[in-house]
């Protein structure tokens, strides 16, 4: 819990974002909270002049997991692991991972670890590249850093480097990149790859007033319902992290002679989950709104599955293939036809100046 403040170096969508989290939680009139949600939490990290509060959110981000002894679940890690070599073992493997990676590209756990290790000597010289980048840039600006770059100086200093480097800033193009904006922008690129519209159902309830429903239905078969999409953006309290796509029904055709007379019945329940930080109006960094653009290609996995039986469809396949829809649909976000006609400013409507894309893809 913080006090305006406590917060220099932080856009006004953040500082918004931080007293929309405080009035959820009933904290008095005065008071901002961080809360370890990523779309809090990562802002704070990249953008507050405070070290020592930068280093408080780290510590308690990284620690989420060992904050509560009543939430300890060693024991059950513990007991998940024993099942996984037991059901290798039932399968004739020696151990999990061989049993893992049989229907995997990568075949075998040692050919696993030799990618991992390629990337990981490589990922090394970025990163060290990277903190030389930001010493010079301290050494410069500020003289010496007690301790030198620690983990909660990584984003702020790395933001900086950004700035004076590449005259970037990632503060500037948000107001650009509305919540409301980039929706509207990943629904008109559905529609014209595949033909898919989307009808809000308002009269639909829902477990949260945030979350919103839609109707699908494809123009190229006549207006044909498909789907049931879920929008859930918002994080709130108790809600899961990160981003993700998952189904409260899956496409089947394996329906009865009374069932298949329904247009509903055998139709998927998609929805899409992100975790943005509410405010009056909520605006996305680059990297938020390729994520909901890659969560849309999971939810036309979801959505455009033809198959007959609900173990089959939809993102019931092999993991090495799973990620290739979002992996696609994430790119069409850049597609400097989709900026231009929908990153706009959310005040003014004007669209995203070139300049600023040109330096977002320098």
């Amino acid at each position: 819990v913080l006090k305006r403040e406590d917060l220099p170096g932080c856009p006004e969508s953040l500082v918004e974002a931080a007293k929309n989290a405080a009035e959820e939680r009933n904290k008095a009139d005065d008071e901002y909270v961080i809360t370890l949600s990523r779309s809090l939490v990562e802002p704070f990290l990249t953008f507050s002049d405070r070290r020592d509060l930068r280093r408080t959110a780290w510590e308690a981000w990284t620690s989420r997991g060992e904050m509560s002894p009543d939430r300890d679940n060693l024991k059950i890690a513990t007991e998940m692991l024993k099942l996984r070599q037991e059901q290798a073992r039932l399968h004739g493997y020696s151990n999990f991972a061989q049993y893992q990676c049989v229907d995997r590209m990568a075949k075998t756990p040692e050919k696993v670890v030799e990618l991992l290790e390629n990337v990981w000597e490589k990922a090394k010289l970025s990163a060290n590249r990277e903190r030389e980048a930001m010493e010079e840039y301290v050494k410069e600006n500020f003289g010496e850093l007690e301790g030198g770059i620690q983990p909660w100086d990584w984003r702020y200093y790395a933001e900086k480097v950004r700035i004076a480097k590449y005259d970037f800033d990632e503060s500037l193009l948000k107001p650009y990149l509305s919540l409301d904006s980039v929706t509207e922008a990943v629904m008109a690129v559905s529609n014209k790859l595949f033909g898919l519209k989307y009808i809000l159902r308002d009269d639909i309830a829902s477990y949260n007033d945030d979350v919103k429903i839609y109707e699908v239905r494809n123009e190229n078969e006549n207006d044909k319902l498909v789907a049931v999409f879920i929008h859930d953006n918002y994080a709130r309290q108790y809600k899961s992290g990160g981003a993700w796509m998952s189904e409260y029904r899956s496409q089947t055709k394996n329906l009865s002679e009374d069932d298949k007379k329904d247009p509903y019945q055998g139709i998927p329940i998609v929805s899409n989950n992100n975790n943005f930080a509410k405010g009056r109006t909520t605006l996305l960094s680059f990297d938020d709104a390729t994520t909901l653009f890659h969560e849309m290609g999971h939810g036309h996995h979801g959505m455009l599955s033809d198959c007959t039986y609900s173990r089959l469809a939809s993102t019931n396949v092999l993991t090495d293939f799973v990620e290739l829809p979002s992996q696609l649909m994430e790119h069409w976000f850049e597609e400097p036809e989709v900026l231009k006609e929908y990153a706009r400013h959310y005040e003014t409507g004007e669209p995203v100046p070139d300049d600023l894309l040109k330096k977002l893809k320098a």
